[in-house]
């Protein structure tokens, strides 16, 4: 009986170790699953051996299930009887399936509530007081200022009280025009109409600023306005008011009926508006055609567009004048002007054209009156400018 089950103890190992004597068949053997996961060579992992079919059945089992688990690192040559002598089987018992409970016991699903909104909602109301509050800050420190301010002493400079400069008042005449300048340019708008519909220059004296001074010139170059209508249709007449030789005018800009441009400057004398007839057509002493014709000047008022020029001689070289182009109202005749550099002319000419500016634009004309003198050696369209007397065409 011993030898008989030490013989069939050897026979369960050859069979649990795969190998079997000739003609025998195998028993049946829990398949086994090798998971190499945790290495290459085998070791690491582990082994799940199911135990059912052809495997033993617990007689105490009641339809339960053995599962035998191995974890660790496997070791591919140990027998599987050590195998099975050293890990622990598992039992995983078969029961009563489980019921899912009905709606009304557990009832229904909460909703998860995410803080991030009411972060959200934390930071904009943070923001917001912070921003009310740097406001009133602000307007704080500015009421502050303004109250110190106004309790501020002069300050005193050298002994004496340091007084804030005040604005220059206007004189009479800006003002009325400042607190008239819609009446204004009604009454200019009708001495315009007046002055293109005149037939002669005895109907356009009554028009026109210092008529008697005037009266002379004016029967030697007015023409009577010649077209009709009198104004081109569907274009309008422009105003504005200026201030031209430190006398306020109304200027009237537009087209006439033959498309001619015209500009018209009127001004205040003696309590009513006149036009100002040298002003508006560019007339002086001495008209700049004449001079390129060949005229000669000494001193003469001469009303022109000034530009700069780059026209030099060897009587007036760069290095010591300026150069400057002379035209007439219509720019139609030219004449050359110089002015020493250094010179009241040539500073005043400077300062209008930022010429020594590096920042500020250059201008490309302006109009001016000024004397004159020449023609000058070397050439007849040559002329000093003796004096600058005002900017723009409108006299004091």
């Amino acid at each position: 009986m011993g030898n008989r089950t030490r013989d069939l103890r050897r026979v369960a190992g050859l069979a649990g170790s795969g190998m079997w004597w000739q003609g025998a068949p195998a028993p049946m053997l829990p398949p086994k699953r090798n998971d190499e996961m945790g290495s290459d060579s085998g070791h690491g992992g582990f082994e799940v051996n199911v135990i059912g079919g052809g495997g033993r059945v617990s007689g105490d089992a009641g339809g339960g299930i053995e599962i035998g688990l191995r974890i660790g690192s496997g070791d591919g040559e140990r027998e599987p009887e050590a195998a099975m002598a050293e890990d622990p089987v598992h039992r995983l018992e078969t029961g009563a399936p489980l019921q899912a409970k009905p709606m009304s016991e557990v009832g229904p699903a909460v909703p998860r509530k995410s803080r991030r909104k009411n972060k959200g909602v934390g930071l904009k109301q943070w923001t917001l007081w912070m921003s009310l509050g740097t406001c009133a800050l602000a307007i704080s420190a500015v009421m502050a200022l303004m109250a110190a301010s106004k309790s501020k002493s002069p300050v005193e400079i050298a002994g004496e009280p340091y007084l804030e400069k005040q604005a220059e008042p206007l004189d009479p005449n800006q003002q009325y025009f400042l607190d008239h300048v819609g009446e204004m340019v009604q009454q200019a708008e009708a001495l315009l109409k007046d002055y293109a519909g005149a037939a002669s220059a005895e109907a356009v004296l009554p028009l026109v600023r210092d008529a008697e001074r005037v009266k002379e010139r004016l029967a030697g170059f007015w023409k009577p306005w010649g077209c009709s209508p009198l104004f081109a249709r569907g274009e309008k007449i422009e105003n504005k008011v200026v201030e031209s030789g430190g006398r306020s005018a109304v200027v009237l800009t537009g087209l006439r009926g033959d498309f001619e441009p015209f500009e018209m400057f009127f001004v205040r004398e003696d309590g009513e508006l006149k036009i100002d007839w040298l002003a508006s057509y560019g007339i002086g002493e001495v008209q700049i055609a004449d001079l390129e014709a060949g005229g000669e000047v000494s001193g003469g008022l001469v009303r022109g567009v000034v530009r700069p020029g780059n026209t030099y001689t060897p009587a007036f070289p760069e290095a010591e004048y300026r150069a400057y182009s002379l035209l007439d109202a219509g720019l139609g005749h030219l004449v050359w002007a110089f002015v020493r550099r250094g010179s009241p002319q040539a500073e005043w000419l400077e300062g209008e054209f930022n010429e020594s500016s590096i920042l500020l634009e250059k201008k490309s004309e302006v109009r001016a009156t000024l004397r004159l003198s020449g023609p000058a050696e070397g050439g007849e369209k040559l002329f000093v400018i003796t004096e600058m007397l005002h900017k723009g065409w409108v006299s004091p």
